[in-house]
């Protein structure tokens, strides 16, 4: 599996103590007006705006998100799944992979390399709800999902936190 940006041919693009600190102030809130930053940079807002414009540019920074507190939308399940497939074919996984991408229950969709082939995160409101999505994938893709092992989420300490 590859990130966007870091395909061998790609050059690594360089970031400088500065950048560093304006990726790590917005990846602490995207929201962060630019003369916030520009003053915790010591720089002017002018040449913040073209730092900040050349890490996006450049796909530093790919986009601007949030992070929502799931319980207090009723998704208090979360499930790590770990699928190791089976009589598989190209066409066949990408049917696969492109349906888990546009179910809004699935957060997280990874291809591995070791004994399982994908990792998938599905959030659910309660064991129920988590059932019936679980049957329609595996009903679905029966065929191609050989082993299915799923571990619940007790409890979070820390989520995707990025330090640069």
């Amino acid at each position: 599996m590859s990130y966007k940006g870091t395909e061998p041919e790609e050059k690594i693009r360089e970031i400088d103590e500065i950048d560093r600190r304006i990726l790590n102030i917005l990846s602490e809130n995207a929201r962060t007006k630019l003369t916030a930053i520009a003053r915790k940079i010591n720089l002017s807002v002018d040449s913040t705006k073209k730092r900040v414009d050349k890490l996006e540019k450049d796909g530093v920074i790919l986009k601007y998100t949030i992070q929502p507190d799931v319980h207090k939308l009723g998704l208090t399940m979360g499930i790590h799944i770990y699928i190791k497939l089976r009589n598989i074919n190209q066409e066949r996984y990408d049917e696969f992979i492109e349906e888990m991408k546009k179910n809004p229950k699935v957060i997280d969709l990874l291809s591995m390399m070791g004994d399982y082939d994908i990792y998938l995160v599905i959030l659910a409101k309660n064991s129920h709800d988590y059932d019936k999505i679980k049957m329609e994938i595996k009903q679905k893709y029966t065929d191609i999902i050989g082993e299915w092992k799923e571990l619940i989420v007790a409890n979070l300490y820390k989520l995707e936190e990025y330090k640069f």
